[in-house]
């Protein structure tokens, strides 16, 4: 059993609740913005979870979900304060910046040189980041996602320390996921521009963006045998 802070109990930050409610660890769970959204969670989880303020849920756990819309990152960082230090952070966010129309849009400047991940650890210098759960759509970390499909998708994570790293992994298979080690922090900018990649494909091959929850990445082992020539 862990405990988990869950810090903003938003879509993807929700569906991770129940799962590792599910797996018996003990959750804080936490709103950035109005906490009355997620009364329903708190009941629904019992004696496995409750409700705090951003704080309390960094304070009590030993790993903490980062699952915060990017524009208010710096916002929920000044919130925590101190709170996370020596913790491991699961970090899931994509560089997304919005219009004043509320249209989305990937910041590919702010991607050119850096990423989520590094900024979160340049800005907590005492966490151990590890970055994953930025490619799947919120729906799609739903276990009943995966009931017809033969192979469940690959969770990607980055991590530069050894440790975290363990952790995240034991989070992703408690998820009912597959996780995959993709390499140092660095190479979460790979990982979020995998991100742009998917909705390239979701507008292209489907209908537009909203077809982002039919789509999973998964990598198969093949059996070379006598094919390799």
């Amino acid at each position: 059993m862990m405990k988990i802070g869950i810090l903003n109990t938003g879509n993807i930050g929700s569906r991770l609740a129940r799962a590792w409610a599910a797996a018996e660890h003990q959750l804080v769970l936490a709103k950035d913005g109005e906490d009355r959204k997620i009364t329903p969670l708190i009941a629904e989880l019992g004696e496995r979870a409750r409700l705090g303020t951003i704080r309390q849920a960094a304070d009590f756990g030993e790993v903490a979900l980062f699952s915060v819309y990017w524009p208010r990152v710096n916002a929920v960082i000044d919130a925590i304060g101190d709170g996370l230090d020596g913790k491991v952070v699961i970090e899931t966010m994509n560089p997304l910046g919005v219009t004043a129309e509320f249209v989305h849009f990937h910041d590919h400047d702010f991607m050119h040189d850096n990423s989520t991940a590094e900024y979160l650890q340049e800005r907590l210098p005492k966490t151990r980041v590890v970055k994953t759960f930025n490619l799947l759509a919120a729906p799609l970390l739903e276990a009943a996602a995966w009931t017809e499909s033969p192979v469940k998708p690959s969770v990607f994570y980055v991590t530069d320390d050894l440790e975290a790293g363990k952790i995240a992994r034991r989070l992703i298979e408690d998820a009912g996921m597959v996780p995959v080690n993709a390499g140092p922090l660095k190479a979460a900018r790979q990982l979020e521009q995998l991100g742009v990649l998917m909705h390239q494909i979701a507008q292209h091959e489907y209908n537009g963006d909203t077809d982002l929850v039919r789509l999973g990445l998964a990598i198969i082992e093949a059996t070379p045998g006598p094919f390799v020539r």
